[in-house]
């Protein structure tokens, strides 16, 4: 083979390295929480805290309510119970017994419309906390796909880097500096084939005794525009 047969076999192994640790690159952005999941998590913290918030309010509504109700049936119970018996105080209890409930009916719609609301935020959350299972079960399900595929490329580019040090071996240091200085210059290609008189790397004809020289296989010969090293096969 000739060297630039030789580099451009060499060409293949670190283009098939490159899409490789593209790849990884890729799968290690996409491990770990994605946004979505983060931001469904932080909903369903904001559901439970306003839940919370509820209950409590229930809570002291509840308790007042019951405050009041204490305070009727003690009412109804001196009215009604026979221990009183004077006609003025009958009244005034009536009055007073009155006057309570209409204090009671403000806690109770109170209360009525915060059990509608538990009921509502309650069922709100059950739904989005369904929703959640759903997308992590997605989720993990992915993450686990791609750790696998992260082992396999990993694997792979560790056999190529082993091959690429084979094929690197006998090719001259000035000649591999050359190689990798154009590998950075021209994203990855380095080599180009020289076929129907043309350099397939930049896609300009080239010159006869360029083609020639190449052909010979003599020795490196680049193309005079994009100075990618020319292999004819």
């Amino acid at each position: 083979m000739t060297v630039a047969a030789d580099l451009y076999a060499l060409q293949e192994v670190d283009l098939a390295i490159d899409v490789r640790k593209s790849r990884l690159a890729e799968i290690e952005t996409s491990l770990g929480e994605t946004e979505e999941l983060i931001a469904r998590r932080e909903e369903i913290a904001q559901r439970k805290e306003a839940l919370r918030r509820l209950h409590d309010e229930q809570k002291v509504v509840n308790f007042e309510v019951d405050e009041i109700r204490t305070k009727a049936s003690g009412i109804e119970k001196k009215l009604y119970g026979g221990s009183v018996r004077n006609p003025k105080e009958l009244e005034d209890l009536q009055q007073d017994l009155e006057a309570i409930r209409r204090q009671l009916a403000r806690p109770e719609d109170e209360l009525l419309n915060l059990m509608v609301q538990v009921d509502e935020a309650e069922q709100a959350l059950r739904e989005a906390e369904a929703d959640l299972g759903i997308l992590e079960a997605g989720w993990k399900e992915e993450q686990a796909a791609l750790r696998q595929e992260k082992e396999q490329l990993l694997a792979e580019v560790a056999d190529l880097e082993e091959k690429r040090t084979r094929q690197s071996n006998p090719v001259q240091p000035q000649v591999l500096s050359l190689y990798d200085l154009l590998r950075e210059r021209r994203q990855g290609k380095a080599v180009a084939k020289a076929e129907r008189g043309m350099c397939q790397g930049c896609r300009i004809t080239l010159p006869v005794s360029v083609l020639q020289k190449a052909r010979a296989g003599a020795g490196l010969v680049q193309c005079v525009s994009c100075e990618r090293i020319l292999y004819v096969s």
